[in-house]
């Protein structure tokens, strides 16, 4: 079994997969029970995470 190494655990801890999965996941849920406002604003959280280079 191979040990978890701090380079690892970063690169693991720093994916931006689960963050865009959730908002992304917010902002169809949040257009499905009709919140507009909820979701523009994951859409906005979403351009935002994706312009700040984070992506």
């Amino acid at each position: 079994m191979q040990e978890l190494t701090a380079g690892r655990l970063r690169r693991g801890t720093t994916d931006p997969l689960l963050p865009v999965a959730a908002l992304a996941l917010l902002a169809v849920s949040a257009a499905a029970l009709d919140a507009a406002v909820l979701c523009w604003a994951s859409i906005g959280a979403l351009a935002g995470f994706s312009l700040s280079g984070s992506v």
